[in-house]
């Protein structure tokens, strides 16, 4: 259990070998075999493998001193990061156990563990417990990191206990990793399908050559992690070099993420780098650290240590900073890094890739097109990003802080390949990302990926409009500040459509057919990790839920206090308390009432139009789903009356003024005491 929690020590010439392999994965411990149950006898080197001291260190455990360790919470988790080897972006951290013992100090699982067989089980279930509190307590604050957990064939024993202590975290906020020697094992296999069904990662630990997964196996792992003897072992022979790139190669080919383990110095680091590998661990990286210590490392340690360069964006709410007499802050750039949250070394990619991108900078960003885009589309990408920058700087009240980055792939396929190759998204989740999306935006990265294969008739590009404002809302509130998905994707959403009046008629009725059918609640699209899965269960319409939501939202609280409450999540305020400090009310009593809110809205029958060059495209909304209305056009000399039959929204669409002589007209629907009617000019 992490690193040391899910050691199995049995009284037999095997114990040394597990003894070893749950020593923290950042020393050089080596466990020698004890005499008793009593005596655990170690020594330690150091990163270089010399010894520390000459004086081997002996540790007695008396009777009772676990049983005692347990009820006293003697116990303590620290955290190792594990992360991106391109960006150096944390991706998760290793639980790894200690226990601070009343007599001898912090100790570490290798001066312990070998004589801890009779509590090995009720250990591992407290690691998983302190995992997930602590995983719950990081998610309070901010957007939690992935833990991963190591766990040992006996504990798996617990899996009940394992499921109820993740049950009410997000899928893939752990990670449960398994030695070759665990995960092999058939009467393994059903926990760990179990794990995997409540939405657990599965990770295969410390690989070597011997132990890569077929693909049987392989299809129930998320990620494999690379052993650090093979990784020690890889700068220096050639036949491990070898092995090595070829499991790098395996998790590729069958879409795992691959973890490079023991990465102590930058050479390890360019090595495990150059042979593809995503993600690393070590201490070149950092060392184990206390919770408390992890936010700090995020922002700053891991970019300089894993890129060699750093951006850093020093930003006060504008709230926050008219208090303290100053501005808005400018970007502060490290020498050495572009004036952009996002530069690419372009041959760099293409060789990486073979996706060969153009880069066109226009005045208000750098876009980065893929080549076989054609020149027209690439003029009008940049025409709609410089178009939608202006337009939301006004709208926000606030300029963005660094030129957006803007990145447009052809197809679905170079769009996922471009996600894991530059971004570092792993492959299924770029899949998914590629069927589904039209783009992201990346906040960290200061990125936005546009999927051009999704948006074949988006001839204004709106998609441009949604990422943007994404962008530079979350410019706004702070990369670690946390707003409902509901909020974020409707606020993104209205802005794209840019006020038309027949898709926003069409998404109050989507919206309201939803709530009222109980197919989902804003409590449900809460989540931003749960999003994609819950708009794909109501069949995309939640971003028609979320839209209205963020209007009537806008309409309770007018545009200026949106805003505000944005600058306040800016100044350090949770999106709750911003909320409740400008409404009056707080967000949970406007969540349960919105449904009830938004029938209100939509009571009376409507007519709503919208221009276009051949006439008027016109909707009634409001009326009673699938019933037959009357509808007459008057005009000048004109009367024209026919029957039409709404949908399932009680909706209709027409058009007009294509063949009619120009002027003005009438328009008038009405069914059994329902009507509705509007002026068109043509």
């Amino acid at each position: 259990m992490g690193r040391g929690a899910g050691a199995c020590v049995h009284r037999s010439p095997g114990r040394r070998a597990h003894a070893a392999r749950h020593a923290d994965p950042a020393r050089g411990d080596r466990v020698k075999r004890a005499p008793s149950r009593e005596v655990v006898e170690l020594a330690r080197s150091d990163l270089k493998g010399r010894p520390r001291s000459r004086k081997r260190a002996v540790v007695t455990i008396r009777d009772g001193e676990f049983a005692a360790a347990l009820s006293r919470n003697e116990f303590v988790l620290r955290y190792q990061p594990i992360v991106d080897l391109r960006s150096g972006d944390c991706r998760r951290v290793e639980a790894l156990l200690r226990w601070r013992h009343p007599r001898f100090g912090l100790l570490e699982p290798g001066e312990f563990l070998p004589v801890a067989s009779d509590f090995i089980e009720r250990i591992g279930v407290w690691v998983v417990r302190a995992a997930a509190d602590q995983w719950t307590e990081w998610r309070a604050r901010g957007p939690a990191i992935g833990i991963g957990i190591n766990v040992s064939r006996p504990e798996l024993a617990n899996v009940d206990a394992f499921l109820e202590a993740i049950a009410p975290l997000g899928s893939g906020a752990v990670t449960f990793e398994l030695g070759p020697e665990t995960f092999g094992t058939a009467d393994a296999r059903p926990a760990v399908t179990r794990l995997a069904a409540a939405g657990a990662r599965i990770s295969l630990d410390g690989v070597g050559a011997e132990d890569a997964p077929g693909r049987a196996l392989a299809s129930q792992l998320d990620e494999i992690k690379i052993s650090r003897t093979l990784v020690r072992r890889a700068a220096e022979d050639p036949r491990a070099l070898a092995d090595m790139r070829a499991l790098v190669e395996l998790a590729r080919d069958y879409r795992l993420t691959s973890i490079a383990v023991g990465i102590e110095d930058r050479a390890a680091r360019d090595l495990a780098l150059s042979l593809g590998c995503e993600l690393a661990q070590g201490y070149f990286v950092s060392r184990p650290l206390v919770p408390d210590r992890l936010g700090p490392w995020r922002r700053w340690a891991a970019g300089l240590a894993l890129t060699g360069s750093l951006t850093v964006t020093t930003f006060a709410g504008i709230g926050k900073a008219a208090a303290s007499g100053g501005g808005q802050q400018t970007p502060t750039l490290v020498k050495g890094v572009l004036p952009t949250a996002c530069s690419l070394d372009l041959p760099n990619v293409t060789a990486r890739t073979g996706i060969e991108l153009a880069c066109v900078r226009t005045d208000a960003a750098d876009i980065y097109v893929e080549e076989s885009v054609t020149p027209a589309i690439r003029e009008a990408i940049a025409k709609a990003v410089d178009r939608d920058v202006a337009t939301l700087e006004r709208d926000f009240g606030r300029a963005f802080a660094s030129r957006p980055a803007v990145y447009a792939f052809a197809t679905r396929n170079t769009f996922a390949f471009g996600l894991q190759e530059i971004f570092g998204v792993r492959g299924p989740d770029a899949g998914l990302l590629a069927v589904a999306n039209g783009g992201i935006t990346l906040p960290r990265q200061g990125a936005i990926v546009l999927n051009l294969q999704n948006v074949p008739s988006d001839k204004d590009f709106a998609i441009v409009r949604h990422e943007l404002t994404h962008a530079l809302v979350h410019e706004t509130i702070g990369l670690n500040a946390v707003l409902p998905a509901w909020f974020d994707e409707g606020l993104a959403t209205l802005v794209e459509r840019d006020g038309g009046a027949t898709s926003g008629a069409r998404s109050s009725a989507v919206a309201l057919s939803v709530l009222t059918a109980g197919k989902t609640t804003l409590g449900d699209l809460e989540q931003q990790t749960l999003w994609a899965q819950r708009n794909a269960a109501i069949d995309g319409q939640a971003y028609s839920v979320a839209a209205e939501a963020v209007r009537l939202l806008e309409e309770r609280v007018s545009h200026d206090g949106l805003l505000r409450i944005l600058e306040a999540m800016g100044g350090g305020s949770t999106f709750a308390a911003a909320y409740a400090d400008e409404a009056g009310e707080s967000i949970g009593d406007f969540e349960r009432s919105f449904p009830s809110r938004l029938a209100a809205d939509q009571s009376e029958a409507r007519i709503v139009q919208t221009p276009r060059a051949d006439g008027v495209l016109w909707t009634l909304a409001g009326f009673t789903p699938e019933s037959v209305v009357t509808v007459t056009i008057d005009g000048a000399g004109y009367h024209l009356e026919y029957e039409i039959r709404t949908d399932k929204y009680g909706m209709h669409q027409g058009s007009f003024g294509g063949t009619a002589p120009k002027g003005e007209y009438t328009i008038r629907a009405s069914r059994a005491g329902t009507a509705a009617s509007a002026t068109i000019q043509t």
